[in-house]
C-alpha cells in the first residue's frame, strides 16, 4: 500500500510539471514547443452531464514578446454530454485551432507559469451548449415533434395535434421596458 501511495505522489508531481513553463528559459528569443497527450483528469470535472474520457492533445509554442508570455496552441479532445432530445450520451469533438493567450511577465512572480487552469478554461469554454445524437438526427425527435414549433413534419403529417404551450406569449421586450 505504501508503494502505491508513493507512486501516486510521483505521478501527480510529474503531471504538474507538464504544465509548467520556466520563463527564464525563454529569454533571448527562445521558444518552448508544447506537444503533449494528457489524460483528461486535470480538467477536474465532476458534473453529472459532462464528462471527458478521451485524451487531451495539445500542440503549440510558448515565447516571450516584449513583456508578455505568449502561448499559441491547438487542442483536440472529446466531451461527453447528453443529447438534448433523448438524453443519451454523445461524444462531441472539441477542437480549438491556433488560439492565442498571453500573460504579463509582471504577473509571474516566481518565474514559473503553470498553464493548467488556462488550458482547462479554454477547453470548457468551447463545449457546445446543445448537442443532438446521430449527427443532429436523434431517433426520438419524431416522438417530440409536436412540441417543436419548426419541424420538417407538420402535425397534420403525423396525425397528431400540435402542442405549443408557450405560443400565445407576447415576447415584445422593448415595449415592456418602456413601461
Amino acid at each position: 500500500m505504501m508503494n502505491y501511495h508513493y507512486q501516486l505522489i510521483v505521478f501527480v508531481a510529474i503531471m504538474d510539471d507538464i504544465f509548467k513553463i520556466f520563463v527564464e528559459q525563454l529569454r533571448d528569443g527562445q521558444e518552448k514547443l508544447i506537444s503533449e497527450v494528457l489524460p483528461p483528469d486535470f480538467l477536474d470535472i465532476s458534473e453529472p452531464n459532462l464528462g471527458f474520457h478521451f485524451p487531451v492533445k495539445v500542440n503549440g509554442v510558448v515565447y516571450i514578446a516584449e513583456h508578455e508570455l505568449l502561448m499559441c496552441w491547438s487542442i483536440q479532445t472529446q466531451a461527453t454530454i447528453p443529447c438534448n432530445i433523448c438524453n443519451e450520451a454523445v461524444n462531441v469533438p472539441v477542437e480549438i485551432e491556433n488560439i492565442y493567450a498571453s500573460e504579463p511577465l509582471t504577473n509571474i512572480k516566481s518565474g514559473i507559469y503553470n498553464f493548467k487552469e488556462l488550458l482547462r478554461e479554454t477547453i470548457l469554454l468551447e463545449i457546445p451548449h446543445f448537442v443532438e445524437c446521430n449527427s443532429g438526427n436523434c431517433p426520438q425527435r419524431t416522438a417530440y415533434a409536436k412540441y417543436f414549433q419548426n419541424t420538417e413534419n407538420s402535425s397534420e403529417d403525423l396525425g397528431e395535434e400540435k402542442i405549443l404551450p408557450f405560443a400565445d406569449l407576447k415576447w415584445d421586450l422593448q415595449s415592456e421596458q418602456e413601461h
